[in-house]
């Protein structure tokens, strides 16, 4: 096998000199960034010609439905054929994956989710693999498995205890515009109406006048007693008065990740009162990056789990995945519309594949 390195001012610069020298079918072995001052960089690409004889790394897939693998020596040799691609990091390169597993890839690829998360989950479903032939139901349903195995789910109001001197409380933090006060009155209307739990609303977001009396229109729609604080003092005042409450519900002003000192005014807030659960609502339109970066800004908050929001809008969920999939924090609801109360529900493993893999309904998977 014929290894050389490429270098080049950016990768496609550098696997275009790849496909020149070596061909489509080159093998990307490895990449990295080279800083030679602080004013010159290259990148740096290593590559191998495919071999003229010998059996290939990976065979050609057979003129058959599905993947016939004759022994367990198949399984390995591909399981070897991802690990080579993880570390390579070069998930984009054309090298030959074996059918199903190629259509599989194309099919969570395009629905937003990280490539590396996704070869991960692939080796994990091979590994467990014992049947002697694949296909590509097969293989789907095998990442979805170990897919819902690495997220956590949370029904906060589903087993909620008894109020034992103090309500329980939950606020709703996180970036502008992603539906933090539409989420909470949903809510708000679930536990009055369908759980006959008293609650109370209390908003500190003193930024936004329309939403504190959009919020309050809400609390007297619902006969929700509702208050308004902006210091630790009034929201321990503001906590007292709703002691008898099984619930309080507490409305936040948005924050821009990007500015760093916003995440410290929420703390002054909420400063020692540890039993408070905080939801992290985010969009499902927001790009894969701001999503990490929101979730990082948030994470001094302690953060109880997430709900999701405008799931409705976008025609993939990969990027809330991604953040399932990167941290430990479970998500408990999803927002599937703009309706008051109806349009919020449980996240659960079933409905969370529906989005993920949508039929040919309505994006809140119903007909």
């Amino acid at each position: 096998m014929q290894i050389r390195t490429f270098k080049a001012s950016t990768v496609n610069e550098a696997l275009a000199q790849v496909r020149k020298e070596l061909g489509e079918d080159a093998l990307i072995l490895g990449n990295r960034k080279v800083t030679v001052s602080p004013m010159e960089t290259y990148v740096e690409v290593t590559a191998a010609a495919e071999p003229d004889r010998g059996e290939p790394l990976i065979a050609k897939p057979a003129p058959v439905d599905g993947l016939d693998l004759h022994s367990r020596n198949d399984i390995e040799e591909i399981k070897s054929f991802l690990s080579m691609l993880i570390s390579s990091k070069d998930y984009y390169s054309k090298l030959q994956m074996q059918q199903p597993l190629a259509e599989v890839y194309h099919s969570l690829i395009v629905r937003g989710l990280d490539e590396k998360h996704c070869y991960v989950l692939l080796n994990d479903v091979l590994s467990a693999m014992k049947m002697e032939c694949l296909d590509k139901r097969r293989v789907m349903e095998g990442f979805c498995r170990k897919l819902l195995e690495k997220i956590n789910f949370s029904r906060p109001f589903h087993d909620l205890p008894p109020n034992i001197g103090a309500p329980h409380t939950f606020t709703f933090v996180g970036p502008t515009g992603v539906g933090k006060t539409t989420s909470l009155a949903k809510l708000a209307a679930f536990l009055k109406i369908k759980r006959n739990l008293e609650v109370g609303i209390i908003s500190v977001d003193t930024y936004r006048i329309g939403a504190v009396n959009q919020l309050g229109t809400y609390a007297d729609i619902l006969n929700i007693p509702f208050l308004v604080v902006q210091t630790n003092a009034e929201l321990r005042n503001a906590r007292m008065q709703f002691g008898h409450h099984d619930v309080v519900l507490v409305d936040t002003s948005g924050k821009n990740f990007i500015n760093p000192d916003h995440i410290k005014d929420l703390q002054a807030v909420f400063g020692n009162m540890d039993d408070i659960r905080h939801f992290l609502v985010l969009s499902a339109t927001v790009k894969d990056s701001d999503l990490k970066q929101t979730i990082i800004h948030f994470h001094p908050m302690n953060i109880h789990s997430f709900i999701f929001t405008k799931i409705d809008e976008t025609l993939s969920i990969g990027s809330i995945i991604n953040q399932l999939l990167r941290f430990p924090y479970p998500v408990s609801y999803l927002g599937t519309g703009q309706q008051v109360p109806e349009d919020i529900e449980l996240a659960t493993p079933k409905r969370l594949l529906t989005f993920l893999f949508p039929a040919k309904k309505g994006r809140n998977g119903k007909e």
